[in-house]
C-alpha cells in the first residue's frame, strides 16, 4: 500500500527539518567565531530567516491545499453531474484559470452526452412511428390476401382486391423509401453536398417525376427556366424536396388546374415559388404541415402516408434554408423554397 502524509504530518517534518538546519547552521557558526555577540547576531538572524521561510511555505502550502479541494469539488460536482459555472468574473488565479477551462471542457461533453441523447431520442421515435405506420397497410393486405382466397372463383371480386392490393403494396413501397431517406439524413449516414450552381436544371429534375401524372388530370404547368438563377444546394436531394412538394400540388389540384413554378433572385437568397389551383390549406393546418406523418383529415381520401413535406424540409434546413407556405381554402397553395444564394453560406 501506498503511504499518503496528512497535513499534520507534514508540519512536523518540516518542523524538524527547519529545526535541524538551525542546529547546524549554529553549530557552524560557532566553529567559525569565538565572539559571542557576533555569534547571537548570526543566530537571531538565522533563526527570523528560517522563520520567515517557514511561514512562507506554510502559505503557500495552505493555498495549495485549499486549491486542490476546491479542484476536488469541482472534478467530482462534474463527475456528479451537478456542476454549475459561476457567474463570477474570470480572474488571472490558477484556479480561476482550471475551473474556465474545466468548465469549457464540461460544456462539451455535457453537448455530446446530450445530443447522444437527444439522438437515441429521435431514434426510438423513428422506430415508433415506422412500426405505427407499417401496421395499418400490413394489417390491409393480410386481410385482402384472405379476401382473395376466398374470392378465387370469383373473377371481378379477385380483381378489386388485386388491384386493392396492388395500390397497398405502392403505399407501403413509397413509405419504406420515404423512411429509409429520412432516417439516413436524421442519424447522419446520408451527407448533403450542396454547392453554388444553377438551380433551374435541380427543378426540371423534379418536374421530370411529376409531367405523366399532370398530363392524366390535364393540369397545365408552367416554368421560367434560365441558367442565370443560381443556388447553394445539392442538387440530388433538393431535387427530391421539390419533388415532394410539386407531387403534393398535382395529387390536390383538380382536373384543369395549373401549376406554376417561379424563380427569383433576391439579396441573400435565391427564392422557387410553386403556385397551384388546388383545394388549399386551412390556416390553422399550416404550422403542422412539416410534422412527420401528418395529414389533415380534409384529405383522408386521398393518398399519402404524411413524409413527403416533413423530407422535404429537412433537406432544405440543412441547406441553410427554409420553406415558407401560403394558401387559401379552396384557391390553392404557394410554397416558397428559400436557398441561400452564395457559394459561403453563413
Amino acid at each position: 500500500m501506498k503511504k499518503t502524509f496528512s497535513l499534520k504530518k507534514v508540519y512536523i517534518i518540516v518542523s524538524l527539518l527547519f529545526l535541524l538546519i538551525f542546529s547546524g547552521t549554529c553549530i557552524i557558526l560557532r566553529t567559525l567565531t569565538s565572539d559571542p555577540k557576533v555569534f547571537l547576531l548570526f543566530t537571531i538572524f538565522t533563526f527570523l530567516l528560517l522563520i520567515c521561510v517557514f511561514i512562507l511555505f506554510c502559505t503557500i502550502f495552505h493555498k495549495l491545499t485549499l486549491f486542490t479541494r476546491e479542484l476536488h469539488k469541482t472534478l467530482d460536482s462534474m463527475i456528479e453531474g451537478t456542476y454549475f459555472s459561476p457567474d463570477e468574473k474570470y480572474d488571472e488565479t490558477l484556479l480561476s484559470q482550471i475551473n474556465h477551462h474545466l468548465g469549457r471542457l464540461y460544456s462539451i461533453l455535457e453537448n455530446t452526452k446530450n445530443s447522444v441523447n437527444a439522438e437515441k431520442v429521435q431514434l426510438q421515435q423513428l422506430i415508433s412511428d415506422i412500426s405505427h405506420q407499417l401496421k395499418t397497410p400490413m394489417t390491409t393486405l393480410r386481410l385482402t390476401e384472405s379476401a382473395m382466397e376466398k374470392a378465387i372463383t370469383k373473377p371481378q371480386e379477385l380483381q378489386t382486391l388485386f388491384h386493392t392490393n396492388t395500390a397497398h403494396l405502392n403505399k407501403l413501397e413509397f413509405l419504406i423509401s420515404s423512411l429509409v431517406k429520412i432516417s439516413r439524413l436524421e442519424t447522419g449516414v446520408i451527407k448533403l453536398s450542396p454547392s453554388y450552381q444553377t438551380i433551374g436544371d435541380t427543378v426540371l429534375m423534379a418536374l421530370e417525376n411529376i409531367v405523366l401524372a399532370a398530363d392524366q388530370k390535364n393540369i397545365q404547368i408552367t416554368f421560367n427556366y434560365s441558367e442565370d438563377f443560381k443556388a447553394y444546394h445539392d442538387p440530388k436531394w433538393t431535387s427530391e424536396a421539390l419533388y415532394n412538394i410539386l407531387d403534393n400540388a398535382v395529387k390536390y389540384t383538380n382536373e384543369n388546374g395549373h401549376i406554376s413554378i417561379e424563380l427569383f433572385t433576391l439579396e441573400n437568397y435565391t427564392k422557387i415559388v410553386i403556385t397551384d389551383s388546388g383545394i388549399g390549406i386551412k390556416e390553422s393546418e399550416i404550422p403542422k404541415l412539416f410534422q412527420r406523418f401528418y395529414r389533415s383529415p380534409s384529405v383522408k381520401n386521398f393518398p399519402g402516408v404524411g413524409v413527403g413535406l416533413h423530407l422535404a424540409q429537412d433537406i432544405i434546413s440543412r441547406q441553410y434554408g427554409f420553406i415558407h407556405v401560403l394558401s387559401t381554402l379552396h384557391v390553392g397553395s404557394t410554397f416558397e423554397v428559400w436557398l441561400i444564394n452564395s457559394d459561403t453560406p453563413k
